[in-house]
């Protein structure tokens, strides 16, 4: 599969992840310059105010979950998709390089399970940080279920790690998602 296959069924199952950030705009360019509707580039804040265009992309679609308000659930006949985390480290970079972005949003459905998962997300991370020397925005979404370990480490490189909370209570969230349980969402919240 082409990259630029993978970057929109990838920015497009990543549009449905909570991350304190717009969707930018849909203009494409029809001749002119520029192109406002990049897949996958969205908008956040920095801590001064300043507005940081993100890519905002899965790892992969694959998951191992089945839960039913998720557009990325086992169930779910759509387009299954992943990046190596080599390739997404390439294209952060490229896109960095570009001035497309000025950092990524990164998050992941279930690879087979939880730790696994985290650890090829801190892959793309502690790699941009380490060998790209990329000082540009991070933000990591932690995967229920990741060990403390993982959660920490993946604070240790990202600017930013979050935990999307599904459901306000236990019995809501063994409902539509079997696979999760409360413990497995607020501990890595508890951890950070």
């Amino acid at each position: 599969m082409e990259t630029a296959d993978k970057i929109a069924i990838l920015a497009d199952a990543a549009k449905y992840d909570a991350s304190c950030s717009t969707s930018g705009s849909a203009r494409a360019n029809k001749g002119g310059i520029g192109n406002a509707a990049v897949g996958g580039i969205c908008h956040s804040w920095s801590a001064d105010g300043r507005c940081v265009a993100l890519l905002k992309v899965l790892l992969s679609n694959a998951c191992a979950y089945d839960c039913a308000y998720c557009v990325n659930r086992r169930t779910n006949d759509i387009a299954r998709a992943g990046f190596e985390p080599e390739e997404l480290i390439k294209l952060i970079m490229d896109f960095y390089m570009r001035n497309y972005i000025e950092g990524a949003l990164l998050s992941s459905g279930v690879l087979g399970c939880p730790d696994r998962t985290m650890e090829r997300l801190i892959a793309v991370a502690k790699t941009l940080r380490t060998r790209e020397r990329f000082h540009g925005y991070l933000h990591l979404k932690a995967i229920p279920g990741a060990s403390d370990e993982l959660v920490l480490e993946a604070a240790r490189w990202a600017d930013r790690v979050s935990v999307n909370i599904e459901m306000p209570s236990a019995k809501s969230l063994a409902a539509i998602a079997p696979d999760k349980s409360p413990a497995s969402i607020f501990k890595p919240m508890r951890v950070l």
